[in-house]
């Protein structure tokens, strides 16, 4: 198995974050404007790309407001089936919210892998970024 893990600090308070992270208008601000976004454990993330004829759906098997929400990809390219999504927020001292996210259960380190990690690496970016200014920098607009 192959896994990801990337970390970042941002000046963003937890709830931001997890509201970042956790609702339509959130998703939109960073990821993809294409997001339906079910809430509480059992509901679907359904995210939708330009182009793909699929969606993503990440399915949600733990939610704890300004602190942790973890995800199990149910539906999108085969290689994510199955794989796992976390996000742990962690308050620091100095008044920052660390982020740190695993994308784990990959079947191997190959070319998809390698993209997926470079992707996610851009993405945490951009969450940081609209986190810390308010201003929407989704990379998707489908």
């Amino acid at each position: 198995m192959a896994d990801i893990a990337l970390q970042i600090r941002t000046a963003a308070d937890p709830e931001t974050l997890y509201r970042a992270i956790s609702t339509p208008e959130g998703v939109g601000g960073w990821f993809t404007t294409g997001a339906e976004i079910g809430e509480g454990v059992g509901a679907l993330h359904r995210l939708s790309f330009p182009g793909a004829q699929m969606t993503w759906d990440f399915r949600i098997d733990e939610a704890a407001v300004g602190k942790r929400l973890a995800q199990t990809v149910v539906a999108g390219p085969p290689q994510w089936i199955g794989t796992e999504i976390v996000y742990a927020l962690d308050v620091q001292a100095e008044g920052e919210t660390v982020v740190r996210f695993d994308h784990t259960g990959f079947a191997e380190i190959d070319d998809t892998f390698r993209e997926v990690t470079m992707g996610w690496a851009g993405m945490l970016a951009r969450l940081k970024e609209y986190v810390e200014t308010g201003t929407p920098v989704p990379y998707f607009t489908p």
